[in-house]
């Protein structure tokens, strides 16, 4: 017998047959019957909306750690899905009557080129992030930015780059690069396996995920607030910091995790959005705080914690010493 295993081999409990395996999960952001919970025998669908991304943050150092800023903040929206006589139709929920308990956002890392970074600061402050998965189905769009310019995105692991000899040096998938990752190119009819978002012309890959990088609350509940004469449901992600340098985006994905949903045995993702870029700066070239925005004065009144900043603040830039002259 044969007992050797092949190198993607996870061993797991219980019996090893396709009939003992859960139903399908619906797809992420679409319309989902509950069983139980508050929502039972109620289809509805989730939606997150980023309401405010974080701009820049400093690298996380054991003494000096700086969370990302402005705080990430994520909208919920939910729509109760209704159908009579073939008629389907979506009515937004009152989050006054919601009961929050159980909702539960998490979030991932992803790096992207730094000209994603420069193309948003000089678009606009906060572009409309994605908020639906890349499909492999969907034929590749055809725009000139992406047909006249090779695609691009980061390797999987382990990754590679060129030392100072022109050879290829690998560095271990466990151990977290100080610097931005080496860009690989391909053409658009060749396109990697793992996709799950396009950034422009810069394909965002599962294997290039980053979340081990990220420290302090990856996941956070919703917290009721009033902005702007609304009440709305969000998530606040005040505690973030990313440990090494570099442009990145974020991968937000919320859950209900005490409500069941019609033949799905472990909660699933029922939202999905991927974020605006930023900018994380080494302690030299951190270039200062913004003051804090608007949103994020309103979060603190309702008792979210955050860094309020009233007026910016630069960062000190170190002058180099001179060596003083003999006399």
């Amino acid at each position: 017998m044969d007992l050797t295993f092949g190198p993607y081999h996870r061993q797991n409990a219980g019996q090893d047959d396709h009939a003992s395996f859960s139903p399908r999960a619906p797809t992420i952001g679409e319309p989902v019957t509950f069983a139980t919970g508050q929502f039972a025998k109620r289809t509805v669908r989730f939606a997150l909306e980023e309401l405010q991304k974080a701009d820049s943050g400093r690298k996380y150092a054991k003494v000096d750690r700086r969370p990302l800023d402005p705080p990430p903040t994520v909208l919920l929206r939910l729509f109760e899905v209704h159908e009579e006589d073939g008629d389907v139709w979506e009515t937004e929920m009152d989050y006054k009557t919601v009961q929050n308990i159980g909702f539960m956002c998490s979030v991932d890392l992803f790096p992207v080129p730094e000209s994603a970074y420069e193309a948003q600061s000089s678009s606009s402050r906060t572009p409309p992030p994605s908020s639906s998965s890349y499909q492999h189905d969907r034929p590749a769009q055809t725009d000139s930015s992406s047909s006249s310019s090779a695609l691009t995105y980061f390797p999987l692991h382990p990754y590679t780059s060129v030392d100072i000899n022109g050879q290829h040096a690998q560095v271990s998938p466990f151990q977290i690069p100080r610097r931005q990752l080496m860009l690989g190119h391909l053409h658009p009819s060749s396109m990697p396996s793992d996709v799950v978002h396009q950034r422009g012309t810069h394909l965002v890959t599962e294997s290039s995920k980053l979340t081990p990088a990220l420290v302090g609350e990856k996941f956070v509940e919703p917290t009721l607030v009033e902005f702007e004469g609304k009440s709305l449901l969000v998530f606040v992600f005040g505690d973030l910091a990313v440990q090494r340098e570099g442009v990145f985006i974020l991968r937000y994905r919320t859950f209900d995790l005490f409500s069941t949903i019609m033949d799905v045995v472990h909660p699933p993702a029922l939202a999905e959005l991927y974020g605006g870029s930023f900018k994380v700066y080494s302690t030299r070239e951190f270039p200062g705080l913004e003051p804090s925005t608007a949103l994020t004065k309103a979060l603190a009144l309702c008792g979210v914690r955050v860094t309020l900043r009233d007026a910016e603040r630069k960062s000190k830039k170190r002058t180099p010493k001179t060596p003083k002259q003999s006399r």
